[in-house]
């Protein structure tokens, strides 16, 4: 045999706690942390490789790795700091870059993404207008 809901009960019940579980849930939504993830890489080629990591979190940090697909050159390894902007003097080539993101300086709350990229070195006074 069923049980019969009151639904009245239950609907003057849900009315009485209404405000408390909405002040709960906004604070809950409020103080929130944004889930660590990387959006994209982003690269500039005018001069120097610039490459800029575009991502969520809080308390971030960054690093950057340059990896030479041709295997003529060693990686070069940028270590963590609070900026997403890297520099890389670098000569034309095959690259593949891998960016590295980390919250309050864990190890634990780390994420990586790899992107390939050719680069062609393009200097200002290379340009013509």
């Amino acid at each position: 045999m069923t049980e019969q809901v009151d639904w009245k009960r239950a609907y003057k019940d849900l009315e009485a706690h209404i405000e408390h579980i909405m002040e709960e849930t906004s604070v809950l939504v409020n103080n929130a942390s944004p889930k660590l993830k990387i959006h994209d890489i982003h690269t500039e080629t005018e001069g120097n490789l610039t490459v800029v990591i575009d991502a969520a979190g809080s308390g971030m940090t960054y690093a950057a790795y340059l990896i030479d697909r041709s295997g003529k050159s060693e990686t070069i390894k940028l270590p963590y700091q609070r900026s997403n902007t890297f520099h890389f003097d670098v000569e034309s080539g095959k690259y593949t870059i891998q960016g590295f993101v980390r919250e309050n300086d864990s190890e634990a709350g780390t994420v990586a993404v790899k992107k390939n990229v050719k680069y062609t070195r393009v200097n200002a006074d290379d340009k013509t207008d």
